[in-house]
């Protein structure tokens, strides 16, 4: 009864199209569940979005779960995790991936890491929810050790992937790398656009590491 009155008064809404949920419905209404446009996790390679990847270092595969347009729902989504503080959200859109992975697929999940400072002043980092979240609902390990942001940079706002990369090429570090040789890494990322952080993490893991390197990301730009 307390619950429903609740409800009444502060009504949940769906994260991505804002409409109230139902008693069911948790986070995203079904409506959504359903509409959110997703590539399919385990696409053949080569497709659209290992195309952003291709050219610069070797890597294995590369999934997302959903795609983005400008404007659309799942950017809402992202927007909610990454700006509006819904750590939950995130870790809980991280279990519906993850539930389509299992141990057996990976050996390590790296979430891709903040600057000290954004972390800081953001409190938490996206990426490291949607990991943990994989994480807990299939069992492979998460590390945030082995991957450090050493540097911050300045907006990447309308920059090309090749500008991108250029940028970003000595922002990371890789701690401990003989942990990581031999190891079956995913890199977690919440948005893969141009593709140049993912590009630029990798490289730095694939020179200190006999690991063999994947990436995803929760979602894609189209």
């Amino acid at each position: 009864m307390i619950n429903a009155f609740l409800q009444l008064l502060y009504p949940k809404c769906c994260f991505a199209c804002d409409q109230v949920l139902i008693r069911s419905e948790n986070w995203i209404c079904t409506r959504c569940r359903f509409e959110l446009p997703s590539p399919g996790l385990f696409l053949e390679q080569p497709n659209w979005i290992s195309h952003k990847l291709d050219g610069l270092i070797e890597y294995d595969r590369v999934h997302a779960y959903y795609v983005f347009s400008e404007g659309g729902k799942v950017q809402h989504l992202l927007h909610q995790i990454k700006y509006k503080g819904q750590e939950r959200l995130g870790e809980y859109l991280g279990g519906c991936v993850g539930r389509s992975f299992s141990v057996k697929e990976y050996d390590l999940l790296i979430p891709m890491p903040l600057h000290p400072s954004r972390l800081k002043e953001r409190g938490y980092n996206q990426a490291a929810c949607v990991a943990k979240g994989i994480a807990r609902a299939s069992g492979i390990p998460i590390s945030e050790t082995h991957l450090l942001r050493t540097k911050q940079v300045s907006s990447l706002i309308g920059l090309n992937r090749a500008e991108r990369y250029k940028t970003l090429e000595e922002v990371f570090e890789v701690l401990r790398p003989g942990e990581l040789d031999g190891l079956r890494i995913l890199l977690v990322d919440d948005t893969l656009t141009t593709g140049a952080t993912f590009l630029a993490a990798g490289a730095k893991i694939k020179a200190a590491s006999t690991g063999k390197l994947s990436f995803l990301a929760l979602a894609a730009l189209k």
